[in-house]
């Protein structure tokens, strides 16, 4: 199936930054395919991408380098797509996973063009609550989604859509180097980052709210606000609890989401690409990993404004 991200392919990105993402993908999967896979590569549709904040910007970088993992390291067989007709539950059925590349916007909801597309299954609004449910019934009966940075703040109006996702986006105090905390370095998926209990990178930062809890969901990653300025604008959270990265069941299907994914360097940055094929591969169910919650969790003071960064920044 075609795939046009406003206006340019997945290729359409620079040689050089297309090379360098080929070189920085892992060279193998973690683990083998217990099977061969389809993943659903997803962006935003035509008819939202001329008001998507990341269309030519992460948008197509995302794109080719999901597509580079599947087809460099033989774990799955990428099928990128902005027709909302893969949707359809005959359609769905052919894949084991779901990426949401920064897909944003009521994606789910169809317009003209698609509404008079499918006709068929009536008008818009059932059209909708079809799509709706052929997406719920497919993570349900055991489908993986992997999503990341924006892709959470897509649906707004659909509270199911956040309720499996796991949380709401609620702004981006940070766009800048900050400190991140490997709250568990030895679950299968913070094998990517070595054994590290924390690490830097430059990104944009959100910050969540409900259903956000982690009674309902996995943390992996989250703020190191030791060592991070926390002096910026607009933070809401009093709590210092700052996800960046979570792991959660919905009834039979796997959810892997990350923050990380709004600058294109993260897409040629060797450790996030080995952390995001790690997700897709537990999305698939080729990767084992605990999924349930964990209440534990080490509070900290946050430093002072403008803290003196320590540890490793991973981006260099």
């Amino acid at each position: 199936m075609a795939m046009s991200v406003g206006g340019r392919a997945a290729d359409d990105i620079p040689r050089h930054r297309a090379e360098q993402i080929s070189k920085a993908a892992p060279a193998k999967a973690r683990v083998k395919p217990a099977r061969a896979r389809r993943v659903l590569i997803w962006n935003t549709p035509p008819h939202l991408m001329g008001r998507d904040p990341h269309r030519g910007y992460c948008i197509p970088y995302g794109a080719y380098a999901m597509k580079t993992l599947g087809e460099k390291t033989g774990a799955f067989t990428p099928v990128l797509s902005d027709d909302l007709s893969v949707f359809l539950p005959a359609s769905l059925q052919q894949f084991d996973a779901i990426v949401l590349n920064n897909a944003s916007g009521a994606w789910i909801t169809p317009n003209d063009t698609v509404a008079e597309k499918l006709k068929a299954h009536g008008d818009k609004k059932a059209i909708e609550l079809m799509l709706r449910k052929s997406l719920m019934d497919f993570v349900r009966g055991g489908g993986g989604i992997v999503a990341y940075h924006y892709a959470l703040g897509g649906n707004r109006h659909w509270s199911e859509f956040r309720e499996m996702i796991g949380a709401t986006y609620s702004g981006h105090p940070w766009n800048e180097e900050v400190g991140v905390r490997v709250e568990e370095p030895d679950h299968p998926l913070s094998s990517a980052f070595g054994g590290k209990k924390t690490f830097r990178i430059a990104d944009e930062i959100f910050q969540f709210s409900k259903p956000y809890s982690r009674d309902k969901l996995r943390v992996l990653l989250s703020l190191d606000v030791k060592t991070t300025n926390m002096g910026v604008k607009w933070i809401r959270r009093k709590d210092n609890d700052f996800a960046l990265a979570w792991v959660k069941a919905f009834g039979k299907g796997r959810i892997f989401y990350t923050a990380l994914g709004h600058r294109t360097e993260i897409y040629w940055n060797p450790t996030m690409l080995r952390f995001y094929l790690d997700g897709i591969q537990f999305a698939t169910g080729d990767l084992k990993a605990p999924a349930k919650p964990r209440m534990k969790r080490t509070k900290t003071k946050p430093a002072p404004p403008k803290t003196s960064p320590t540890g490793q920044d991973i981006t260099k």
